[in-house]
């Protein structure tokens, strides 16, 4: 039989030991593919999240300046910038659970000063995603809005090869409104030379940019915080640029001055701006704004030197060529509610003249020495030289039968307050609102009560059958009535304890019983002045021709009294919020004696709510009920007492150092 076997070994000893090496290889590649492609997909679905996240932040943070633009609102279920941008957040990211319960901490305060709002709400969804909501109330640098998102991603692949099992993905968005660093402060639509004029002997700090069509028309005594823009020919280029930033609070200074802030001569400190001028600067096009309630106010009007005695009252409408000067004795300007339309011009431009329509108590009050004899410094309607702030004393007289009692010893002090009060109602409130508030709510007219008075503090012994009376030796302009309130305590710093006696009429003014009050005249003017006297809604008083009369504290409780519906006064109201210090803006603390002291702001009317302000700018009628402290005017239609300049085209308003408008 033939061998056909091959004479030689067909595979040698080494390879037989190297067999099942390539399926270990492609193990191991195969495992380094897998790691690589596990990479990519929870790389790939960290990228998508991230997208979603900055979109849905993106979303919500423009929801939340929209809703406060159109409503001013952070917290009501309805109208709050919280509620709305959060449901638009979890729209947007598709979040279909709810979020875990969660409650609003306090708001914290902010700033250099420590003196801006800031609230803020961190909402945790199931999934590991935490919201956190900051509204922070910058002032200048308007309202900020920040919504920060973070999500622990669940990695599906990496936490396999040794990797972590989630991956932190972050997304932030930031709205502003209200910002005058990206809004015009200054906008003069005017194409005409010096269409902006910004020069004279004092100082103008401006925050924000300074913006005309027209030429600019500015020296070094325009201090600008921004950009000046202007048409060809402007002299930007003189303005004195400022220092500043975004920081809320932030004082804008002088880059050639000294600290503070630490910083370079001549320069910014390291994060700060400074702005230019931008000249030849684009035209910005007519908004076109429309002011549909000019038509109900066009009744020729003219300015009645003094009819009021010591200062002018001024009534809304049509005026002719204005010009407020301050002759000699001073000139104040008190104005009505309403559309004042200046055709011919309006200048202010003389030392001792002031025209405004902010209602102040006669004796105003230092907010730094609440429930003291101490006065503001200065008090509003004395700025300028104007002299024409109110004036009261308090006396004690016998009259028997009528003393007031105070048991015990018999023997103590009174401290004695009072406040401005007047009805204003606007020609076309009913047209745009109906019902009218001015009427429905608290009518006849809009009620304006001013805050309290210094204190006037008097002492009586039940022996003598003693009485309080009040005299007004100068009327605080634009008050109709005052009321009197009464601490049997003495002065003291503790406004709560002073309580609501009675309403009285201002000297030369009558209503036939009750508002709206007309003027009659006369009105005092220095001396001895005239005693309230007649009071109504609160302790009758029997003696006539004196104010304070037949309270006896042994069987009438003035204390302890209580917090009232800000619309009304009965006995025992407290009184309104204090004024507060005056507001920061190039130096701060201002320079003593040289601005006003600022309103309290807005606070819901009824208790435990005290109202805040509720005679000035920061007062809005209807307050809502129940409504949110945090946005006491969200649904409120009208400013009681204010007012709008109507330039037609043609007409300028000329401002200077000497002359003072404040509306």
């Amino acid at each position: 039989m033939r061998f056909i076997a091959p004479s030689t070994a067909t595979k040698s000893p080494q390879r037989r030991l190297q067999e099942g090496q390539a399926i270990v290889l492609i193990a191991l590649l195969m495992l380094v593919l897998f790691a690589m492609l596990g990479l990519a997909i929870d790389s790939g679905r960290a990228y998508v999240d991230r997208r979603d996240l900055q979109a849905a932040v993106d979303a919500g943070a423009l929801a939340a300046g929209d809703w406060y633009e159109n409503y001013n609102d952070l917290f009501s279920s309805t109208y709050g910038i919280f509620p709305k941008s959060k449901r638009v957040f979890e729209a947007d990211l598709h979040l279909y659970s709810a979020p875990y319960p969660d409650s609003l901490p306090p708001p914290s305060y902010v700033g250099p000063l420590f003196n801006l709002r800031q609230d803020t709400d961190t909402i945790n969804y199931p999934g590991n995603i935490t919201l956190v909501i900051q509204a922070t109330n910058t002032q200048f640098n308007g309202y900020q809005f920040t919504f920060s998102v973070v999500h622990q991603l669940p990695l599906a692949f990496m936490q396999i090869f040794g990797g972590p099992t989630t991956a932190t993905v972050t997304a932030s968005a930031t709205s502003v409104v209200g910002n005058q660093r990206q809004t015009p402060a200054l906008l003069t639509l005017s194409s005409g030379t010096c269409a902006t004029n910004l020069k004279g002997s004092a100082n103008l700090t401006v925050l924000g940019d300074v913006y005309t069509n027209g030429t600019a028309c500015v020296d070094a005594n325009l201090h600008e915080a921004g950009n000046c823009y202007g048409a060809a020919g402007s002299t930007c280029d003189t303005a004195l640029y400022y220092c500043y930033n975004a920081t809320p609070g932030f004082i804008p200074y002088d880059p050639n001055g000294p600290p503070p802030p630490a910083h370079p001569a001549g320069a910014c400190a390291p994060g700060d701006t400074i702005g230019s001028p931008i000249v030849p600067a684009p035209s910005l096009p007519d908004p076109g704004f429309l002011a549909p309630s000019v038509g109900s106010y066009l009744t020729p009007q003219s300015f009645n030197v003094d009819n009021r005695g010591t200062y002018t009252e001024m009534y809304p409408g049509t005026y002719g060529t204005f010009h407020l000067s301050g002759a000699s004795p001073p000139k104040c300007a008190f104005l009505d509610a309403g559309v004042y339309t200046w055709t011919n011009g309006y200048t202010s431009d003389a030392t001792g003249s002031l025209l405004s329509n902010e209602l102040k108590a006669p004796n105003e009050e230092d907010y730094a020495a609440i429930g003291t004899a101490l006065t503001a410094n200065p008090q509003f309607w004395n700025q300028n030289s104007a002299g024409c702030a109110g004036q009261f004393t308090a006396a004690v007289n016998i009259v028997s039968g009528y003393g007031i009692k105070r048991g015990g010893l018999g023997v103590g002090n009174w401290g004695v307050e009072l406040t401005s009060v007047r009805r204003d109602t606007f020609n076309d409130g009913g047209s745009n609102f109906s019902p009218d508030p001015c009427y429905v709510f608290s009518g006849p007219g809009c009620r304006r009560e001013s805050a309290p008075s210094a204190c006037t503090q008097v002492t009586t012994a039940d022996v003598k059958d003693q009485v309080i009376d009040v005299s007004i030796t100068q009327n605080a302009p634009g008050a109709q009535y005052y009321n009197v309130y009464i601490d049997p305590n003495g002065c003291e710093s503790n406004e709560n304890n002073y309580s609501f006696v009675n309403r009285f009429l201002a000297p030369g003014w009558t209503d036939g019983g009750g508002p709206p009050a007309n003027p009659v005249g006369p009105y005092p003017n220095g001396g001895s002045g005239t005693v309230l006297t007649g009071g109504v809604g609160g302790y009758p008083c029997g003696a006539v021709g004196h104010t304070v009369c037949s309270i006896n504290l042994g069987s009438t409780a003035l204390l302890p009294n209580y917090l009232c519906y800000a619309q009304s006064r009965t006995k025992n109201c407290q009184p309104p919020d204090d004024e507060i210090a005056p507001q920061c803006f190039s130096n701060c603390p201002p320079p003593a004696g040289l601005l006003s002291q600022e309103n309290a702001l807005m606070d819901l009317e009824y208790p435990p709510y005290t109202g805040g302000d509720v005679a000035n700018e920061n007062y809005c009628v209807v307050s809502p009920n129940p409504g949110d402290p945090s946005a006491p005017c969200a649904t409120s239609k009208i400013t009681p007492g204010a007012v709008q300049f109507y330039f037609p085209a043609g007409s300028c308003m000329t401002q200077n150092a000497q002359g003072a408008t404040y509306v």
